[in-house]
Formats: C-alpha cells, structure tokens, sequence
C-alpha cells in the first residue's frame, strides 16, 4: 500500500483564526475568527471581509467591512432611529472609513427556534420592514444618503457583469439597464434590506429582535425585493406595481436568481432563468 497516497485522502486541518490583530482607527480587534465565506473563509458574499474578536477589554464584538464611507453613516443613522422600535441593530462602538465595529449579540437565530416563536415574533420584523419602506423618517435618510451602496446596481448587476459577454446574460443585462432607465423618476429611493433571512435575525435571552447581517443595508430601488427576499416572502403580498415598475421588479429578481445559480456552478439553471420572457 503507498502510504504517501493514502495520507493525502485526509487534508490536514487548518486553524482559520487569524494569529495577528486587525486595526480599526485607533482601536485593535483580537482573537479574529472569520464569518461567512463557504470557499473563502472571512469574506462574505458580497466580496468583503466579516470576523468575529474581542476588544482590549474583552467584549465580543463583529467586524465587518463596509462598501463605502456613506453606507457606515447610513447604518449608524438606521440604527439610532430603530432605537425605540421592535426591532433593533446591534450598538455601532466605533467604526473608520472602511470597517465598521458592532457589538456582538447573544442569542438564538431564528434560525434555531422553534417555528411557533418564529411566527409568534416574525409580525414584528414584516412590520419594522414596512415602517423601513414607508415612513417619511426613514425615506427621507434614505435619500440624504443617497450616493450609498445600492442592492440592484452595487451587488446584482455587478455580480453579473464579468458574465456579460455570455450571451443569455448579456440580453438580461441589457433588458434590465432600459428597464431602469424608463422607470428612473417612476420608483422613489427608499432604505434597502435584502437579507431579512433566518440566520440574519436574533431572539435575545430578553426576547428583543436583532437584525445581525447588514453588510447589504443600502438605499435605491432595492427596496422592491426587500420582501422577496426575506423568510416572511410567504406571509406578504407580492406588490401592487404598475406595469413599467412591475417589469423592473421582475427583472431585477431574475438578475438575482441568474446570478445565485451562477455562484452555485449551475449554468444551466443560470441560461434557463435568463431567457425567460417578461412582458
């Protein structure tokens, strides 16, 4: 038997925490262990960095980079406005350019909970979404920050855009570029979150909701697929949408739906989903 042969059947395993500190402004972060990233450990879907670490004083805290200087502004302006709501973002502690330091929440996902609690407190989340899309408050952050991250342009189409020389991605990119540009002035700017999933929220032992995920918060017309998105897309109507803004909609899913069978190797799929009418 060639033992040499056998052993390679057995990767050895490797300690993905990070041996040094990283540096937020004057601040270090230790003890870093990576967040998200199935194939590339530390680094989320979205091509940024997300660690877990501790501070100086020991304190737990998540680490995670940002899209830009405004999408930092914009999640610390959220977070202080959901301070009175029923659903809650985790304290900012101290944030620079590029990352962004939150506390770290303690709890159960939703995830992991029993689905009678999650229908019990799921109300909560459709509710705070809605007052997200709806409120004056919340619209007119939305557009004070408006040359911030955007779900459909910064993330869809751009996970896209190394594809659009293939050809069913090129036509889908085409459609959904005049789409935007017929409904530019037709969809109001509003505040985006399209990761409302079950891993992304937390029940604390004092039974306060937390959304944990906010590396895609951002404003545009993302908002459209916020719903979509979520775990309660079963529980809410799909939009009243007139027909030009309806079409948008449409396509701006599909580029999400290309897009993810794209990320999962699935060409077929990705080829399928592109060439489907809308009218």
């Amino acid at each position: 038997m060639n033992l040499s042969l056998n052993f390679k059947l057995f990767p050895k395993k490797v300690n993905n925490a990070l041996p040094s500190s990283l540096r937020v402004g004057n601040e270090l972060i230790h003890n870093l262990k990576p967040l998200g990233g199935i194939f590339k450990p530390g680094i989320t879907k979205a091509g940024r960095i997300s660690f877990r670490g501790t501070l100086n004083n020991g304190s737990k805290v998540k680490v995670y980079q940002s899209f830009n200087e405004k999408q930092i502004n914009l999640r610390k302006e959220i977070g202080e406005q959901c301070k009175t709501m029923d659903v809650l973002f985790p304290k900012v502690l101290f944030n620079d350019k590029n990352f962004i330091v939150e506390e770290w929440i303690m709890g159960k996902t939703f995830s992991k909970l029993n689905p009678r609690i999650i229908d019990k407190f799921s109300l909560k989340v459709i509710n705070f979404l809605e007052v997200v899309h709806f409120d004056r408050k919340f619209i007119n952050i939305a557009k004070k920050n408006g040359d911030t991250f955007c779900y459909l342009s910064d993330y869809l189409f751009m996970r896209l855009k190394p594809w659009n020389q293939w050809l069913p991605v090129e036509r889908l990119l085409e459609k959904w570029q005049e789409s935007k540009l017929e409904t530019h002035n037709l969809i109001e700017s509003k505040i985006s979150h399209p990761d409302l999933s079950l891993t992304n929220i937390i029940l604390s032992k004092d039974e306060k909701i937390y959304i944990i995920d906010n590396e895609l918060i951002g404003s545009g017309k993302g908002w459209l697929l916020d719903g979509k998105n979520s775990f309660f897309r079963d529980k809410i109507p799909t939009p009243n949408l007139t027909s030009p803004i309806y079409k948008f909609y449409k396509l701006s899913w599909k580029l999400r739906l290309v897009g993810s069978a794209i990320d999962n190797g699935d060409f077929n799929r990705a080829e399928r989903m592109a060439k489907i009418d809308i009218n």
